[in-house]
């Protein structure tokens, strides 16, 4: 499996074709729309060359292989790479290999963007190599980039309710996921999308049971850590960023910072206290902008979990009233759109945490655009 394919007749493939078009192959995607008889076939053939990139980055990133970049051979035609198929899958083994050595990207998805752009510089800086080195260092990583995993009856039972309505929200005694697919994406930090092409032989996620075999990214475990002497908030490239007694970059996140700049707390500030598992009073005073926020009109404590408004993990700095924390909107990191907080992944945020002590110190940078 270490090679790449050739002389394959994907009829065994196929029958997730129909589903990569849906999910994936759109025109919008691929950039080319059929017109006519030829082109259909043409369009049939990159969906099927589709199947098989996607088929060898799962099966080959088993066994610790990288994706399939030479031309693949379908039936008896041989169709060079497809271009948007194989860089998802390149990217997404990218981005899995970043995340792993504790560069995050926010969602593994495949699709590069400023996010795993800056995660691949900040890598390169951590190395001390240029940007193309360590694209292929991180290419070549002997881990696998996918690795098999077993549903089981804890992962279901994480699934519940999580209602965008703060009073609905304050009746649960949890903030839950509420798919399968959304504790995945949690727990192996990849999109759902991504996830669900990866496992086109799972027909209906909602009746998965526990023992059912997936394939997943190999990305961070939960108790990864390497001790920081210091953190540094870019609000400019919207990184936080984690550096050693050296002063050399081990670690880098995207995070959300402050809508209006001005309500950044630029500046040099510690880590004060550690919440895991935070619930969140919800006090419409913070939310004028929001018409059933001023319905609602009395505060109220919504339950924790991982759909808890500032996610699984709180850190306070020594700031009155701001922290770092977690979100229940992963897709969103990485740009403008707190009330003065810094959001990062569940994940990342819970990483970081494991990162720093009381008193560690918190440098927030921002630049005049």
């Amino acid at each position: 499996m270490r090679g790449h394919f050739s002389s394959i007749t994907p009829s065994w493939l196929l029958f997730g074709v129909r589903r990569l078009d849906a999910a994936f192959l759109r025109p919008g995607l691929t950039g080319r729309r059929p017109r006519d008889g030829a082109s259909s076939r043409t369009e049939e053939k990159r969906r099927q060359a589709a199947a098989l990139q996607i088929f060898a980055f799962v099966l080959c990133g088993c066994v610790g292989a990288a994706p399939v970049s030479a031309p693949i051979k379908v039936s008896t035609t041989v169709v060079s790479r497809v271009e948007r198929p194989a860089n998802l899958m390149q990217m997404a083994t990218l981005q899995t290999a970043l995340d792993r050595n504790g560069f995050g990207v926010g969602l593994i998805d495949g699709r590069e963007g400023s996010k795993t752009t800056q995660a691949l510089k900040d890598y390169a800086s951590s190395c001390g190599v240029t940007i193309s080195k360590a694209r292929k260092e991180l290419m070549t990583d002997a881990a696998p980039a996918t690795v098999p995993h077993t549903v089981t009856a804890e992962e279901l039972a994480q699934i519940g309710s999580a209602p965008a309505d703060y009073l609905e929200a304050a009746a649960l005694p949890a903030m839950a996921c509420e798919s399968l697919e959304e504790v995945l994406a949690e727990e192996f930090h990849v999109s759902p999308t991504l996830l669900k092409l990866m496992n086109i032989g799972v027909s209906n996620w909602q009746n998965v049971a526990a023992g059912t075999p997936l394939v997943v990214p190999n990305s961070r475990p939960e108790d990864w850590s390497i001790p920081a002497a210091r953190l540094e908030v870019d609000c400019n490239q919207y990184r936080v960023r984690a550096f050693d007694t050296n002063d050399t970059i081990i670690a880098s996140f995207p995070c959300s910072i402050a809508k209006k700049l001005q309500k950044v707390p630029v500046g040099d500030l510690t880590i004060v206290s550690f919440a895991p598992n935070p619930n969140y009073t919800f006090d419409p005073a913070n939310f004028p902008e929001s018409p059933r926020a001023q319905e609602i009109g009395k505060k109220l404590i919504i339950p924790p979990g991982p759909n808890n408004p500032v996610g699984v993990y709180w850190l306070t700095l020594s700031a009155p009233g701001f922290g770092m924390h977690g979100t229940p909107h992963p897709e969103t990191i990485g740009r403008r759109e707190s009330h003065g907080c810094f959001r990062l992944t569940n994940w990342d945020i819970t990483t970081l945490a494991n990162m720093v002590e009381e008193g560690t110190p918190v440098t927030v940078k921002l630049e005049a655009e």
